[in-house]
């Protein structure tokens, strides 16, 4: 038997985990997996779920198709030449009008005449010594290569009308995959297992060993023990902060 510290925990084995510390039955076993895999969305949501990264294609209407296994976006935007991905702008005035038809672009034309708007191309704030240059204490985040917006209910991102580009990069949160059973970080196996103390009595009507004050410590354990996974998964390095504080004494205004 391998002594190795596995990375991934099977819902299962923190439910048995359960069974065996509150001395239950497995006849409770389906009862507790349901509760567990309630906390392994609530966890995985705001914790452990790291954002699954693609590439998706521009379709001839300017929107992109949203992955099947898509629940929440982190980042929309392209690749630079440094590596990085340079976000676009989320711009909620795109209208979904349309959205999932070829001729939304057609469907959508402007009804206000030409130069009653200000187009954000070219991405351009001042000009000074015949070129264009940023204005001092402007970031460079607000140079962005165009404006998009999620449509969730239809399963597409709007470009805007001047989007020049084939593919998008395309970061979110995925739906958790079942092989033989879930899975989740053994960082928050405590944070899973203290949620499936708290649900296991959260129903149940008050008496002497079930009381209100019983409910309320093992939801204040749970919401402890999820901190401190949040803090496992996303630790304090020295190294970082270091980085940090070197940033912002070069870029900071000299006297």
């Amino acid at each position: 038997m391998s002594n190795k510290l596995e990375r991934n925990i099977k819902l299962s084995d923190a439910v048995n985990m359960y069974i065996d510390e509150a001395r239950l039955t497995t006849k409770d076993f389906r009862r507790l997996w349901a509760m567990a895999f309630r906390g392994l969305q609530e966890i995985g949501m705001d914790v452990s779920w790291t954002p699954k990264i693609t590439v998706l294609p521009v379709n001839a209407n300017l929107t992109a198709n949203i992955p099947d296994d898509y629940l929440e976006y982190v980042r929309v935007g392209l690749f630079n030449e440094s590596g990085e991905v340079a976000t676009l702008k989320v711009n909620e005035s795109l209208t979904r009008y349309r959205d999932t038809t070829p001729t939304r672009l057609a469907d959508t034309a402007s009804q206000i005449g030409a130069g009653m708007t200000v187009p954000n191309y070219p991405y351009w704030f001042g000009y000074w010594d015949e070129d264009y240059e940023h204005y001092f204490g402007v970031g460079s985040g607000l140079v962005q290569a165009g404006e998009c917006r999620l449509d969730s209910a239809n399963g597409v991102v709007i470009f805007d009308p001047q989007f020049a580009y084939s593919s998008i990069v395309f970061e979110y949160i995925s739906s958790p995959i079942m092989d033989d059973d879930y899975t989740i970080d053994f960082r928050c196996q405590e944070a899973l297992i203290s949620y499936l103390r708290w649900k296991d009595i959260q129903s149940l009507p008050a008496t002497k060993l079930v009381n209100i004050s019983e409910k309320t410590m093992r939801e204040r354990e749970y919401y402890a023990q999820k901190k401190l996974a949040r803090k496992r998964l996303k630790p304090f390095r020295l190294q970082v902060a270091e980085q940090y504080i070197r940033e912002a004494a070069t870029y900071g205004v000299k006297g």
